[in-house]
């Protein structure tokens, strides 16, 4: 077990990273973080999370037709949700995949921190060209790009709200 210590440290330290060493992560640091992924709570258990890892040059140079939030990574990860696999609420027919793919992306972010690599949360991308770049079937909705990698400068937080701000007691 970790300590309070080293898990505020992590959450300290990341930041939303927007520029990228020319140099690939590893094949042993690309799946520490994908299992960590793979180990967030979903709704029921359904894991309908579907990452798909980009380190192709070539499709790498494609998602910039979707989006120019890739900041030259070597790796994008691009967290997606099946919609034949998520829980779905009875009460009003919500679909959770995209909770659940975003839960499963902040584990991603932090499982990068805590190994020293870099991620930024991308949501600025025209969703129909993305699908057809990465050639998706129906079923699969992407949620957020992370481009992943060693960062070239360590920033600190933008200013955050205080917790008076934020939080409401009843």
């Amino acid at each position: 077990m970790f300590s309070k210590k080293e898990f505020d440290n992590v959450v300290n330290e990341r930041f939303s990273c927007r520029s990228f060493k020319p140099e690939r992560i590893t094949t042993e640091e690309l799946n520490y973080v994908l299992e960590v992924g793979r180990l967030a709570p979903t709704a029921k258990n359904k894991q309908p999370e579907r990452i798909i890892v980009v380190e192709n040059e070539g499709l790498l140079e494609r998602l910039k037709e979707a989006t120019p939030c890739t900041f030259d990574a070597k790796t994008v990860l691009i967290v997606c949700y099946d919609k034949n696999e998520c829980w779905i609420r009875s009460t009003d027919a919500k679909y959770h995949g995209e909770i659940d793919a975003t839960i499963v992306a902040t584990h991603l972010m932090l499982a990068a921190t805590a190994i020293n690599l870099g991620t930024t949360f991308v949501c600025a991308f025209n969703n129909e060209i993305l699908k057809n770049v990465l050639d998706l079937p129906t079923n699969i909705e992407p949620v957020c790009m992370l481009p992943i990698g060693y960062p070239k400068e360590i920033k600190a937080h933008n200013t955050r709200l205080d917790l008076e701000d934020i939080v409401i007691y009843k």
